[in-house]
């Protein structure tokens, strides 16, 4: 948003880079070239100009000069190096200026060398410094300014950060490092319970709200990405805004996710996943925020790719198999202490998922209002919704579900649970030992035999498996599948083909 003031023959000049806020402050908002970045360490000049107009537009042309001077002698083979140099030299000098307002622990008095290379080796004596400050009447703000000067965490120190340094790169050094800032966060929260930061709307608990509404996610997916917030923030000691979590805390959390067993690398992944988009939206949404960028946190390897970790599919003699097993598990003449009702449910899921694609919880989902027409309209998803024909193979479950299908069995919240670990004990039981045969191995036959017969798309097994991800741009322009009669005559055809026993 441009600012512009008329001259005294009526011209109006453009105040260039000047925006003002909702509280009326007036600030110099500017890009930071691409090819600057790097040697200026930041993506955006975001600067205050006050709250008078005239005065900021003429603050915000002197800013213009110095930066359109600093970007063109970047840019200039001859003189890029020693401005490089000279933004350097700005910095250090600037942490310098904060060591001296903050007074220079006793650690440090003494020593020579740079300021780098003086805080670089603070952390070492993190056992001393704890030993020589305890008890004494000004404990906290001791180890508190070490905290600051030692790791450059400024969370409990007064007069913001003083200098982040690099942890040591030899692994049994690191070591040393993450335990002796564990030991030192951790007499520090004994001595003042460190409270959450910034302003409630800004935290990130508050701001992946936000980030849920706008977006419009899903209830599964919003239920998800606010649990993997409340991890982060068990990991790290609070609800605190964005940049409170920075490097070391974000690794922090990666390394106590590691060492849950319960927790692969793809689960690591998705963690940081949400988190990512949450930084990036929340820089583009908010002023203050503007500089914000995700701290760069190596995650660990995938060991296996996704073939070799997905669900697998069954073959035509385990598949075979996997029925005449359900059916004495679960059928009439069965002495399982299942209800009658309730095992009849579950062969007919069976049937409909492999028919149908759905996950366990949808297919408990389903009523009577659902059906018209031969035509199944699936609503609750966790995927797309969408409108399938119903295979003359399950031809049977609009009787069903009119004659009450799973209203009962959709009352429970486990009941998807429930069968699919009554599924696994049944398979197991009849010879079928393979860990990547499960429940929802179903979805993943059923696309096994869409995909062997001659002429399928992509397409046809989107529509029916509700998936749109590697359609692009294309989404904009194609009618889904089910919403054509040509589409739901195609899905039929090739759902009618298929035949499992």
């Amino acid at each position: 948003m441009f600012f512009g003031s008329e001259d005294s023959v009526g011209r109006v000049e453009k105040a260039r880079y000047v925006t003002r806020t909702k509280d009326g402050l007036y600030r110099y908002n500017r890009r930071v070239p691409d090819d600057c970045q790097t040697a200026l360490r930041k993506r955006l000049w975001n600067l205050s100009l006050g709250r008078d107009y005239d005065q900021a537009v003429m603050r915000a042309a002197d800013l213009r000069r110095e930066h359109d001077a600093t970007i063109s002698r970047l840019r200039n083979p001859e003189t890029s190096e020693c401005e490089i140099v000279s933004q350097a030299t700005g910095r250090t000098s600037a942490r310098i200026a904060e060591l001296e307002h903050h007074g220079a622990p006793e650690a440090i008095e003494g020593e020579e060398g740079t300021v780098e290379d003086i805080l670089g080796a603070m952390w070492q004596r993190i056992p001393t410094v704890l030993r020589s400050a305890r008890g004494e009447p000004k404990e906290y703000a001791q180890l508190s300014i070490t905290q600051a000067l030692a790791f450059g965490d400024d969370s409990r120190a007064e007069g913001g950060a003083v200098m982040r340094l690099p942890p040591p790169s030899d692994p049994v050094a690191r070591m040393q490092y993450d335990a002796y800032k564990a030991m030192l966060a951790q007499r520090l929260e004994e001595l003042a319970p460190l409270p959450d930061q910034g302003a409630p709307e800004m935290r990130v608990s508050a701001l992946m709200e936000r980030y849920i509404k706008v977006q419009a996610l899903r209830p599964n997916t919003a239920r998800s990405y606010r649990q993997m917030v409340r991890r982060l923030i068990d990991n790290c000691g609070g609800d605190h805004a964005l940049p409170h979590y920075d490097r070391d805390r974000l690794r922090l959390h990666r390394d106590k996710l590691d060492a849950d067993p319960g927790v692969s690398v793809q689960t690591v992944e998705k963690h940081f996943a949400p988190l990512k988009a949450l930084w990036r939206w929340a820089a583009d949404e908010y002023d203050e925020l503007a500089d914000l960028q995700f701290p760069r946190v190596r995650l660990s390897k995938r060991v296996t790719t996704v073939e070799d970790s997905r669900w697998q599919a069954f073959n035509d003699v385990e598949m075979k198999c996997v029925w005449q097993a359900l059916c004495e598990a679960w059928g009439p003449k069965s002495t399982s202490r299942i209800k009658p009702e309730r095992r009849r449910a579950f062969l007919m899921a069976v049937r409909v998922m492999l028919y149908t694609g759905l996950r366990p919880a949808e297919v408990f989902r389903l009523t009577a209002a659902d059906v018209e027409n031969g035509i199944l309209t699936i609503l609750r998803t966790k995927t797309t919704a969408r409108k399938l024909p119903i295979s003359t193979n399950i031809s049977d479950l609009p009787e069903f579900l009119a004659n009450g299908g799973f209203e009962r069995d959709s009352q429970s919240k486990t009941i998807a649970v429930t069968m699919s670990d009554n599924f696994t004990k049944v398979i197991r039981h009849a010879g079928l030992t393979n860990d990547r045969h499960v429940l929802y191995s179903l979805k993943d036959t059923l696309v096994d035999r869409l995909q062997r017969q001659d002429g399928m798309t992509d397409d046809v097994i989107r529509g029916i498996i509700g998936h749109v991800v590697g359609q692009g741009k294309l989404r904009h322009y194609k009618t889904p599948f089910g919403e054509t009669a040509h589409g739901r005559a195609t899905m039929k055809q090739a759902l009618d083909a298929i035949t499992y026993w």
